[in-house]
C-alpha cells in the first residue's frame, strides 16, 4: 500500500511541476490567435499599419523587459519607425481581456517564435505572470506607452 501512495505522489508531483510549463507554451500559441489579424501568423505584420513581431519583439524586450508587457496591458498609440519603415496602426489594450498568465504566455510565445529566440541574450528568462501582475496596476494610457517606447534605445 505504501508503494502505491508513493507512486501516486510521484506522478502527482511530476504533473504539478511539468504540466503547467507545457500548458503555458500551448496557451501562448492559442492566445496569439487574437493577434493574427494584425501581426499575421508569420509575425510579419501588415506594411505601413501593424509592425512586425518577427525579428523585432526581442529588441523590444532587450531594451526594456517591461515594455512588451505594458503594450499588451494598456495598448499603444502613435507612429512607429521600425527598420526605416513607418507604421500608423493602433494597438488595442488587452489588459481587460487577458489574465496575467495569458499575457505572459503569449509574450513568451512571440519571443520564442520567428527567429526571435536567437536574438535574446544568453540566460534570458521567460516573462512570468508575476511580472505582468506587478505592472497591471500602472494604469497607463496607450499614449503613455508610446512615450515610453520613444525613450527606448532601439536600433
Amino acid at each position: 500500500m505504501r508503494k502505491v501512495w508513493l507512486g501516486m505522489a510521484a506522478v502527482f508531483l511530476a504533473i504539478a511541476t511539468i504540466g503547467p510549463v507545457q500548458a503555458l507554451a500551448a496557451d501562448g500559441a492559442a492566445v496569439y490567435h487574437k493577434c493574427i489579424g494584425c501581426h499575421k501568423a508569420t509575425g510579419l505584420g501588415h506594411p505601413g499599419v501593424f509592425p512586425p513581431l518577427a525579428g523585432h519583439a526581442a529588441q523590444l524586450e532587450k531594451a526594456d523587459r517591461a515594455y512588451p508587457i505594458k503594450s499588451l496591458l494598456f495598448g499603444l498609440k502613435g507612429n512607429l519607425l521600425i527598420d526605416g519603415k513607418t507604421y500608423h496602426g493602433t494597438m488595442p489594450s488587452y489588459g481587460d481581456q487577458l489574465n496575467d498568465e495569458e499575457i505572459a504566455a503569449v509574450l513568451n510565445y512571440v519571443l520564442s517564435s520567428w527567429g526571435n529566440a536567437k536574438m535574446l541574450p544568453k540566460g534570458h528568462k521567460e516573462i512570468s505572470a508575476n511580472e505582468v501582475q506587478a505592472l497591471r496596476g500602472a494604469k497607463l494610457t496607450p499614449e503613455q506607452v508610446y512615450e515610453a517606447r520613444q525613450k527606448l534605445k532601439l536600433p
